[in-house]
């Protein structure tokens, strides 16, 4: 049998990335008997992770009545943590007989700073999977909200990770002695089109599609491209950017050497 516990959150422990939960007994349980802890002070706890062990106590017979010859145990119970954490306390001692709504664990509760397709890369917790005891979506807490790199949007970081990565760039290229220079792709370094001149020459021209059912393009580097690009990388980190699609430009930056 599995016992979820009950949790309620306390104050932040160091600003707005650090909320401390108190996981308690549920109200709904009887008195248990804490046999084992599975989990210790700085203990990493996922969702559903199981805290400890317990025993109902039994119900005490009411006067008058025969007690059984060999009194029966109840079966164990596992109380599991309903939020993902790193553990800061123990709240109980073994033997300990617990209270419903007693607090059991303290959890300073993971803020997923870092989350990859909907998954914690700092708890490993789905977040895409978190529901509320009554079924619904829970509104989990997550500070990731900054995509930081182009060709993984499904990367994010929270703004004090943003943050950090915005000061190791500078440093970076305080170091190299560079600029950032950002060039447009479009009528820049190439141009593309959707008609092709049968009668031009080849050379040098890409012909690719974007997707099943999509019209044929046709991409060329404009004159002196690659010399261009040769020279100014060794004076500026290069960036590309584009109106166009994502694909678009991961398609012409995989084809073409810029």
């Amino acid at each position: 049998m599995e016992e979820p516990a009950d949790s309620v959150r306390g104050g932040a422990a160091q600003g707005p990335t650090a909320q401390v939960a108190e996981i308690r007994c549920p109200m709904a349980a009887r008195p248990m008997r804490l046999l084992e802890w599975k989990v210790k002070p700085g203990s990493l706890v996922n969702v559903d992770s199981v805290l400890g062990l317990c025993v109902p106590i039994p119900l005490e017979k009411e006067p008058g009545s025969q007690p059984p010859e060999q009194p029966k145990r109840l079966p164990e119970k596992k109380l599991k943590s309903d939020r993902a954490g790193v553990v800061k306390d123990l709240c109980c001692l073994l033997g300990q007989v617990i209270s419903p709504g007693a607090v059991i664990v303290r959890v300073e509760e993971c803020s997923h700073p870092v989350v990859m397709k909907g998954l914690c890369a700092e708890c490993g917790q789905d977040l895409t999977q978190m529901q509320s005891n009554n079924g619904r979506q829970q509104a989990h807490i997550s500070t990731a909200n900054v995509s930081m790199v182009h060709s993984v949007p499904e990367l994010m970081v929270s703004s004090e990770q943003a943050e950090q990565l915005g000061r190791e760039d500078q440093q970076r290229l305080h170091r190299n002695k560079k600029l950032v220079l950002m060039v447009d792709l479009d009528q820049t370094l190439i141009h593309t089109t959707e008609h092709h001149c049968q009668r031009m020459s080849n050379k040098g021209i890409f012909h690719f599609q974007l997707g099943r059912g999509e019209p044929m393009l046709h991409t060329r580097l404009r004159p002196n491209c690659k010399d261009f690009l040769e020279k100014i990388a060794q004076l500026y980190e290069l960036h590309v950017f584009t109106f166009g699609s994502r694909l678009y430009a991961h398609t012409i930056a995989g084809c073409h050497p810029l």
